[in-house]
């Protein structure tokens, strides 16, 4: 029992992290906003609930999925979205938009805030985050000014702008999704949304009655004319404005349709009344206006109510998705792969036998919640778990860790531990800053739109990337435990040997099989087999390097330093497959292009490149003797 305590106190301080991470996803306010959060809508081509909008909208303005409220408390995305919806006066008070680049804060002349920090602190830390957020207030003289300076911007190739002009677009996306928000619900004309309906229902029959005498050249009442013309327009711009679709409607077969809310006024001139799902939310809004929390949750129960009613697989999947946003499994694995790693730290020090078990049950713990993650996902596009680039980082970190899970019951060398924690700790963190522009869950792109071929090549040729990414890292381990510790002997140098060759012939048959499943599916597909696209020359690229790893270790022209600096050396191929290929921006695999990663592609490649250059060291240098 003695044996099991660390792995004991280890996993509790990680699961009452979990619940506490859990409990703070729920405000605790007299206004059900959790409740408010599980309204389905329909935005970027699916039905999803406000909290999903809230946190990816506020991730895209922000880069976060939280603001500070007024006593400087953190509080959840949906308590600002809600504000924005229902009284954007308010909300546009709060700063939230941040704007780091030097040269757009001159440009608009912004105020330089005083940090909360002191001088030592600013000294070494800086003057913190909240020193760069300003509100749609303080923004509002230059929009005109950040309009014309995007519209240039936009103007130009993504490879010919320069910081600044990157930066604004940046800052215009922001506005643009702020302000659509801000009338999606409401325009915001009149204070009573609820009132504003009951005017529109009594006064439709005398202002269609006005346009169709008008029509056919009789006397017409001129002040209803102009005024249902007038209500026209002004709904005609909240039809343009308009972020997400609100109002579902089924039909007899059973076919969703979703419409914005603006379309309440074709509602009532059409029918004479507007529907029951408008006539809530019409209730919800004047409710918050009014700081009345109980008419609020009243209403809110209402609406779902009305929506059940229409069908009740609405709420019913807005909750799994909600359940899924307040679980945030991808954080809370990539904490405990960290806690992990210190753990696997701690037994190359003290307590091997202790500690190590205690970082296999929580990389263990880990996996579970990663792999929770993910069926999550697929339950809530019904695709298999690769859709994206953000789904291939999880997706590759999964596979590397199970992998790594393998090794370590083989071997308890703590090696399987070491390589799990830091490749999924990395592949999560890689797929959180993917996360930046949005929706993950957004509809798949048409190369992908295959469900079979989904769950074969995709998943396949993937898992050949996981095992190609952690032999590397193996390798990499090996190379600067051998060169600046002793702790490698000629039997765990044996042992890392069989890691990697048994690593690699993995990653070569997932590799070659899912490379010739993606040429069957492109015959399928595109009428060739091979086409020499940049994503089929990089998935070729593994194949062939695996190849040579394992023809170079069966010919004898490399031992273990040669493997191991090999095997490194797919780290570098593995990164271009994966990421390189997408950056061309050129293709029919094309499909998660991101300019910003080239940086940070650059510094893996060539931090991989001094770790092979190390391995070419003497090993009479090394520190340890093998």
């Amino acid at each position: 029992m003695k044996k099991r305590i660390p792995a004991i106190i280890a996993l509790t301080i990680f699961f009452a992290y979990f619940a506490s991470n859990y409990s703070k996803q729920s405000p605790r306010t007299e206004i059900e906003y959790t409740a408010f959060g599980k309204t389905p809508v329909h935005l970027n081509g699916r039905a999803q609930p406000l909290d999903s909008v809230a946190r990816n909208a506020l991730l895209s303005i922000q880069y976060k999925r939280t603001i500070r409220d007024e006593s400087g408390k953190k509080a959840p995305a949906i308590v600002w979205l809600t504000e924005l919806l229902m009284s954007p006066d308010l909300a546009h008070a709060r700063p939230i938009f941040k704007i780091t680049d030097e040269d757009i804060r001159s440009l608009l002349q912004l105020p330089k805030k005083p940090s909360k920090r002191n001088d030592l602190l600013i000294a070494l830390l800086g003057p913190g985050s909240a020193h760069f957020f300003y509100s749609f207030h303080e923004l509002a003289p230059s929009l005109k000014t950040i309009s014309e300076q995007a519209k240039k911007a936009g103007e130009l190739e993504d490879a010919q702008r320069s910081r600044f002009q990157k930066a604004v677009l940046k800052l215009a996306r922001a506005l643009s999704t702020y302000t659509s928000l801000s009338q999606t619900l409401h325009h915001g004309q009149v204070a009573s949304f609820s009132q504003e309906l009951q005017d529109l229902e009594a006064f439709a029959p005398a202002g269609i009655a006005a346009v169709n005498q008008r029509q056919m050249g009789q006397e017409f009442d001129e002040n209803d004319f102009n005024k249902i013309m007038n209500i026209g327009y002004l709904y005609q711009g909240f039809e343009q404005s308009g972020h997400f679709l609100s109002l579902p409607s089924k039909s007899e077969s059973g076919e969703f349709s979703w419409e914005k809310m603006s379309t309440v006024l074709s509602q009532i001139l059409q029918t004479g009344q507007a529907s029951e799902v408008a006539r809530s939310y019409a209730s919800i809004v004047d409710a918050y206006r009014n700081d009345d929390a109980n008419v609020f949750n009243e209403q809110v129960r209402a609406l779902h109510a009305d929506l059940n009613a229409i069908d009740r697989s609405l709420l019913s999947d807005s909750g799994v998705e909600l359940t899924f946003n307040f679980l945030e499994p991808f954080y809370i694995a990539s904490v405990g792969y960290v806690m992990a790693f210190i753990a696997v730290i701690i037994s190359w020090i003290r307590s091997p036998r202790r500690m190590n078990q205690a970082a296999y049950w929580l990389v263990i713990a880990c996996a579970v919640i990663h792999t929770i993650g993910m069926l999550f996902r697929m339950y809530i596009i019904g695709y298999a778990p690769v859709i994206n680039l953000y789904s291939s980082a999880i997706f590759v970190g999964w596979g590397a860790v199970l992998l790594a899970l393998g090794l370590e019951k083989f071997f308890k060398n703590s090696i399987g531990n070491a390589t799990a924690s830091i490749i999924g700790f990395s592949t999560l963190l890689v797929a959180h800053h993917l996360s930046a522009d949005g929706d993950t869950l957004e509809m798949l792109r048409a190369v992908l739109d295959n469900n079979f071929w989904l769950a074969t090549h995709v998943t396949i040729i993937t898992l050949g990337y996981s095992a190609t990414f952690l032999a590397g890292c193996i390798g990499f381990i090996f190379i600067l435990m051998s060169l600046f510790s002793d702790r490698i002997d000629k039997k765990s140098s044996r042992a890392f040997a069989t890691m990697v060759y048994g690593i690699v012939c993995f990653a070569m048959l997932f590799s070659f099989v899912g490379t010739i499943l993606g040429g069957i599916w492109a015959d399928q597909s595109w009428g060739r087999f091979w086409g020499w696209d940049p994503k089929e020359n990089g998935a070729l690229l593994i194949v062939i390097w695996n190849a040579i790893i394992l023809h170079a270790r069966w010919g004898g022209f490399v031992r273990t330093r040669g493997t191991m600096a090999m095997a490194i050396f797919g780290n570098v191929v593995f990164s271009w497959s994966w990421f390189g290929t997408n950056m061309l921006g050129i293709g029919l695999h094309a499909y998660g292009f991101m300019d910003k990663a080239f940086v940070y592609l650059a510094a893996f490649v060539a931090v991989n490149m001094l770790v092979i250059a190390l391995a070419a060291i003497p090993t009479k240098y090394w520190k340890s003797k093998i």
